[in-house]
């Protein structure tokens, strides 16, 4: 897999930017861009192919599209199809075999890459997102600065940048969580098992009874990974979600608390509010431009 390797000591260039929305049976033209394109997925799946390779980009997917290689739909899609792009430019870019930028990659995974020490962003062709609410309210608010009339237009490259680096950094993370000790490989387990059944409300007692732990013992290490008890990690997954939802779907505040298992949506209003300084209605209003497309 190739992966792109960019300078960001000063913004990205922005382009352009949308939510691309079809019902069934959409292909994507055959296009030989002279820019970069994001593509992340957020319903149905896109199948599209650059080069010889293909891929298919359902939600949480991100695919990065070349400037001068030719891409194209192999397939047409079954369901209703909805994904995010942009369009960029680099001034200061390489493109990396895989065993190159893996290489990169292993001295960023000791910290280097959280300390001011690393002024690159590593993208791949492709990735699935693990974090995938912080992309979403990124790209949300980028949407929204750019169909802005009172914007600056060098607001946006900042914001793509930071959407960029965030991508980076969670590619960055997924690597090192490859090289971990045992136990951290299972606390790993236990933040995926987490993410996955957001919509439901477990115990400590019950979570560390799933993965074989004591609890005072899960407690620990759980403190000791994030510096923070479970219940208060899980609320703020819980309320990571809600971002994403308000930004990004229909639901009602109500829908959007039951579906992250919340019996009460007066409390999660309240959690909300404590963890954001926004009521939910204020923080969905907060970004709400966007620019949809459907060529």
């Amino acid at each position: 897999m190739l992966y792109l390797k960019a300078d960001v000591t000063k913004p990205l260039s922005y382009i352009s930017c949308g939510q691309f929305v079809k019902d069934a049976n959409w292909i994507h033209e055959k296009r030989n861009l002279d820019s970069f394109e994001i593509i992340y997925g957020i319903k149905g799946c896109a199948y599209i192919q650059q080069d010889e390779d293909k891929y298919e980009v359902t939600p949480g997917k991100t695919l990065l599209l070349l400037p001068g290689h030719i891409h194209k739909g192999y397939k047409e899609s079954e369901n209703e199809l909805s994904f995010y792009w942009i369009h960029f430019q680099c001034a200061d870019f390489e493109i990396l075999t895989s065993k190159a930028a893996q290489s990169l990659m292993f001295p960023l995974t000791s910290g280097s890459y959280l300390n001011n020490t690393c002024h690159f962003i590593l993208v791949p062709v492709f990735f699935k997102s693990n974090e995938s609410e912080k992309l979403v309210i990124q790209i949300r608010q980028l949407l929204h600065h750019a169909y802005s009339a009172n914007c600056m237009a060098l607001t946006n490259n900042y914001i793509l940048t930071l959407v960029l680096m965030e991508l980076s950094q969670q590619v960055v993370t997924s690597s090192s969580n490859d090289l971990r000790d045992e136990t951290s490989r299972k606390f790993s387990e236990i933040i995926e098992w987490l993410r996955i059944n957001i919509n439901k409300n477990y115990s400590v007692s019950e979570i560390s009874q799933k993965f074989n732990f004591n609890k005072d013992y899960l407690c620990r290490i759980f403190k000791k990974h994030t510096g923070m008890s479970i219940v208060k990690y899980m609320n703020g997954v819980k309320i990571g979600k809600a971002k994403e939802l308000l930004c990004s779907s229909e639901l009602s505040i109500k829908e959007i608390s039951y579906s992250l298992g919340f019996n009460d949506d007066k409390y999660f209003m309240k959690l909300f509010k404590t963890h954001e300084n926004l009521t939910p209605s204020e923080y969905r209003s907060s970004y709400y431009k966007t620019h949809l497309n459907d060529k």
